[in-house]
């Protein structure tokens, strides 16, 4: 009870000090303060009582206070009764207490008021200090996190509001957002990141080197610092032409309290092996390649691998069981260990925090480790000058190797362990074989030999497949494959207030982004394999990979803000310009001798080097004004000109200072109907505000060369070095613009047990960036262009249900759903007349047509098998030889494919077969506390979408030396066999394995993506004030009828490419159990 009267006391001095509700005269520069002349408002009465929701007991020293109207509070007394003077425009009150939530009560016309019942902080809070005019959601429970990305935070709280995808099971690699579904379709269609106000490049059009791996910039940000993420998906015309796909604004820790406070965090944990994919055993592939090799045209009728006799000298190394998965994944261990130290005084408060995070990955040879450090003051210098400094490092490095199915194979062998610990002969043994015996410890580090007579006639084929064990082991080291990253932020914030209500600031930030990665394919254990794009073959090779980016942001703003009565302005301006640097330098060679000396230089085969200096700055003018009448009705307004060296100077706007400009604006009004005096007679609806928007921003992720002819260097016949034209410059080309449309509405319910958040939304983006046809004279195909329009419409709601609130239990139960729909209303004609788009991805092709959604699977059906050869004459269906007369008819065993009428099965005959966008998605949660002791749980979904499950399609199109999954055991193989899985044929020449529905599943999941069993242990000592100990789970459990590893994947940032299942890395189930003490 004296705490609650102790808050109570303090925050009342605080508003005191504030009290902008009266209108104050600045004191004059140089001269002596003098007592200020104030003005007070009309002001009537209201009384009313505060209880403990959970208990019906009257709260004794809540603060009681005119909501968004300061200087105007009262405490309620030991009955939890108040009696407060407001003014008489005031149209509700906030009232709060210590471990409560806030509530805010609409007032009615006389004195009496509604009782504030007030729920635990235990629950989910529904208010906040302002009201929420653009609808903008955060997550801010990271107490108990064990992401080491952000953004996996941000998917399994915010569910519905952003559909977030994880890129694998690779620790740190991120996730892919999309907010209000798909506003772009060739370029970045995801949310701009806004780190303590600072715009941070993501680089998501930077390729790396290893396969399978994803630099997510924000894994350099550790978690534990972050308070709170919040996704603004209205108004964002603030941000200009970078805000079409929404704002994710990333909060870090600060000080809030002039007390010391220390704390230690640690936490241990442990991941379990990821689901694997059921294989074929040594005997049913030796059966499945001796039917392979009766398409190789070979005369050979006896071969090794096939003899039975077991004293045959070879008996011993083709006669093994591998199962080549069992050494590259394992159970892993991670670490995390972190320091917090806060405090100050009335002059200065500071936040300092140190984090270290060591994660095993459950793929062999992929170690993570991060180290942060943050620091940030804000410091009072004199009455009405401040500065705010924040300074951060962190430094990530990981070992690697390749990992997923290749995208083909004319470039070399598979190299990812991952990949071959599947395809990999299950008859051959990891170690060296010799003197009629196999060895113990030593890995097999010759070629492949079993096929070697078969296919010998067969040129530039990469048949022969590396032992994975001794990929892992000779390429392993930090001069071999290895990846590094650090990013440094300093920032300072100076701030002068010119009196209580007009302020200037200047937001200085510089960041540096630093990555090298090294790529190193090992002599030892890789066969000799072909390179198309060098025409001959390579031992092995070696790559590396150096880039900078420097930005630095300044942003000048001007704050203003004023109560006139019932009449409250809040206004700012201010103009942003960033400066973006980025240099990147790559080199490539062949054949290093031994893996002794996996060094570059110029004496290796083919040996190159290129790379990029991009520098990009982008300035804008921006302002919003937010004006509302008695906390009733809102209006918000922003206005934005951006102008970017990335725009064509002959680009569609405005035209300043020689300089293209985009004009972009927002208006969004909400109206709180229950702070309507009419409305707060009844006591069922507590809280009901509609909201309704327009919104333009803009896009401008433009190819950095997009409006500039240039040359490339470039080696004719790998030896003569000359120039070539590589780009003809669009003069016109500038930002895709959004404008989008918005109505909500939020509610609470039942005394606060209910609340309720529904969001419509459509929006319009024209200019798409697209690619045009180039007439030939040119030498080119294509260059950039506006030329394509993309509608995009849905909503999500999301509802939050306080089951039980008593004194030692509670209960709350949550979920949300959204739901988008969008169509490609207009495209540039291509080279063919058409307008419509068809993109290669991984064997399979994505159409973009009008009248369509983006990035449809486009394919051919099937229709089972033919099971003899009589049903393959009777349906007459052929293929067009080579040479473009003769007709090759299906026969049986092969697939048999839906065709337009006229027996030729081509290009013609293809459809839409799949389409990835979900149909719903979101999350459902639940929260059970007993005193102290809690439990929470979150599930994720995703009902409708499609996955292009091209792993299986590598496993089971029965074409190649490569061991296929149990499933192709049941391939057709005689006379009348009733199979689903076609004959297995050397390079399928009837194109059995194309892209076709064959590999379209449905990737619908639900998933447990945490359980938290927390526990706070209050402390009396006068140096330890408190530990919190956790258990939580994530991952544990995914139901799904989809056949890969894991239904939830993304090979790319982008649209195009969504829903590509390239066999990468599966999310696994982990228990991670921590500690927190604070002293």
């Amino acid at each position: 009870m004296n705490r609650y009267i102790v808050f109570g006391i303090t925050s009342l001095m605080a508003f005191a000090l504030n009290a902008s509700a009266q209108d104050a005269n600045a004191d004059d520069a140089g001269k002596k303060s003098e007592r200020k002349v104030v003005s007070q408002y009309n002001t009537r009465v209201v009384k009313g009582s505060v209880l403990d929701a959970a208990t019906s007991k009257p709260l004794a020293g809540a603060i009681v206070r005119a909501n968004e109207i300061d200087g105007y509070s009262a405490l309620t007394d030991d009955n939890g009764a108040y009696e407060l003077k407001v003014p008489d425009f005031a149209t509700a009150v906030y009232v709060t207490a210590p471990d409560y939530n806030p509530v805010v009560i609409g007032l009615q016309r006389g004195e009496k008021q509604h009782v504030a019942k007030l729920y635990s902080i235990g629950f989910t809070a529904d208010y906040a200090t302002t009201t929420n005019v653009r609808g903008d959601q955060a997550a801010t429970d990271l107490q108990y996190t064990s992401a080491v990305n952000v953004k996996e935070e941000v998917g399994d709280q915010l569910g519905a509001y952003a559909r977030s995808i994880t890129r694998n099971g690779t620790q740190g690699i991120g996730n892919v957002l999309f907010i209000q579904g798909l506003n772009s379709l060739n370029v970045n269609a995801q949310p701009l990141i806004v780190v303590d106000g600072v715009i941070i490049d993501q680089q998501y059009g930077r390729v790396m080197l290893h396969d399978g791996f994803y630099n997510d910039i924000l894994s350099n940000i550790n978690p534990a610092d972050v308070e709170k993420v919040e996704v603004m998906r209205n108004g964002t015309a603030l941000y200009g032409a970078k805000g079409a796909n929404g704002v994710i604004m990333i909060k870090t820790r600060r000080s809030t309290s002039m007390a010391t406070r220390i704390s230690a965090t640690a936490s241990l944990g442990v991941t379990m092996m990821p689901k694997s994919i059921d294989m074929m055993d040594a005997e049913q592939y030796r059966g499945y390649a001796s039917e392979l090799l009766q398409g190789t045209g070979t005369e050979l009728k006896e071969f090794k691998f096939l003899n039975e006799d077991p004293t045959n000298y070879y008996y011993k190394q083709y006669h093994n069981n591998t199962d080549w998965t069992k050494n590259l994944y394992r159970t892993a261990f991670t670490q995390n260990y972190g320091v917090n130290i806060s405090g100050g005084d009335e002059v200065a408060q500071y936040n300092l925090s140190v984090g270290y995070t060591l994660g095993q990955s459950t793929m062999e040879y992929n170690d993570y480790s991060r180290l942060n450090v943050r620091f940030n003051t804000d410091i009072n210098l004199t009455n009405d000058l401040s500065v705010r400094f924040d300074a951060s490092f962190g430094d990530q490095s990981r070992n690697i190797r390749d990992d997923g199915a290749p995208e083909g194979y004319e470039e070399g062998t598979p190299t990812a362990p991952s990949f071959l610990g599947y395809v990999k002969s299950p008859f051959l043994s990891p170690y060296t074989y010799g003197r009629g015996q196999l060895s113990d410890n030593h890995y097999d580090i010759e070629d492949e030999s079993y096929l070697n007579e078969a296919l010998a006639e067969v040129s530039n084929y990469n048949y022969k497949l590396a032992n994975p064990y001794a990929i892992n082991e000779y390429a392993d080291g930090d001069n071999k494959n290895r990846f590094e990253s650090s990013m440094l932020n300093l920032a300072v914030t100076p701030k002068y207030k010119f009196n209580d209500h007009l302020s200037l600031s200047e937001h200085f930030s510089y960041n540096l982004v630093n990555n090298n990665e090294k790529y190193y394919i090992p002599v030892n254990g890789v066969p000799n394999y072909y390179v198309a794009s060098v025409n001959d073959y390579r031992e092995n090779e070696v790559r590396s990979l150096y880039s900078k980016q420097e930005s630095v942001m300044s942003d000048t703003r001007l704050d203003w803000n004023n109560r006139y009565g019932a009449h409250n302005i809040d206004l700012f301006a201010g103009a942003r310009v960033n400066w973006e640097n980025y240099t990147l330098n790559t080199q490539l060679g062949y054949n290093t001798g031994n893996d002794k000396t996996p060094f570059l230089h110029s004496g290796l085969a083919n040996a190159q080097t290129a790379g990029t200096k991009d520098s990009w700055t982008s300035v804008a003018w921006y302002a919003q004004a937010t004006y509302d009448y008695k906390s009733r009705y809102y209006l918000q307004a922003n206005l934005t000109a951006e102008s970017s060296s990335r725009f064509g100077k002959d680009a569609d706007g405005i035209d300043f200072l020689g300089a293209p400009w985009g004009i972009f604006w927002s208006a969004q009004a909400a109206w709180v109907i229950s702070n309507e005096s009419w409305f707060a007679k009844q006591n069922v609806v507590n809280y009901l505000r509609l909201t309704a928007g327009y919104d333009v921003s803009g896009n401008d992720d433009i190819d950095i060369y997009a409006a500039r002819s240039y040359f490339r260097a470039s080696k004719f016949l790998n030896a003569i070095s000359g120039l070539t034209f590589a780009g003809i410059g669009n003069t016109g080309i500038k930002w895709e613009t959004t404008g989008r449309f918005n109505v909500g509405l939020e509610t609470n319910m039942f005394n606060n047990r209910l609340n309720l958040n529904a969001n419509l939304f459509k929006s319009v983006t024209t200019d798409l960036l697209t690619n045009q046809t180039l007439n030939m004279i040119s030498g080119l195909e294509q260059n950039w262009s506006n030329g394509g329009e993309l509608e995009n419409a849905g909503f999500d709601v999301a509802a939050t249900v306080k089951v039980l609130a008593m004194k030692d239990w509670r209960w709350q139960v949550g979920a949300s759903v959204g739901h988008y729909k969008n169509e490609i209303t207009d495209l540039p004609v291509n080279k063919s007349g058409n307008k419509e788009i068809l993109t290669d991805v991984y064997g399979g092709t994505v159409l973009t047509k009008i009248g369509e959604s983006a990035n449809l699977f486009y394919g051919y059906k099937t229709d089972g098998v033919f099971a003899t050869a009589k049903e393959a004459k009777e349906a007459g269906l052929y293929i067009m030889a080579e040479n473009g007369k003769d007709k090759i008819p299906f026969e049986a065993g092969d697939m048999r494919f839906v065709d337009n009428g006229d027996k030729e099965i081509n290009e013609e005959d293809r459809t839409i077969i799949g389409d990835p966008n979900p149909d719903f998605y979101g999350n459902i949660f639940t929260s059970l506390a007993y005193k102290r002791l809690k439990l929470d749980v979150r599930f994720n979904y995703s009902v409708g979408n499609d996955v292009y499950n091209y792993m299986r399609a590598q496993l089971e199109g029965g074409n190649r030396f490569m061991n296929q999954t149990t499933a192709m055991v049941n391939r057709w193989q005689v006379e009348g066999q009733q199979a689903s899985m076609p004959r297995a044929t050397f390079q399928d020449p009837m194109g059995n394995s194309r892209f076709s529905d064959r590999w379209i599943e449905d990737g619908s999941y639900l998933k447990l993506k945490t359980v938290t069993l927390s526990y706070d242990l209050p402390m009396t000592s006068e140096y330890l004030q408190g530990i919190q100990f956790w258990v939580q789970g994530n991952n544990l459990l995914t139901l799904t009828k989809y056949l890969g590893t894991d239904p939830e994947s993304a090979m790319t940032s982008s649209v195009i490419g969504q829903g590509v299942d390239l066999g990468r890395l599966p999310q696994s189930a982990s228990i991670v159990a921590g500690v927190k003490i604070n002293l």
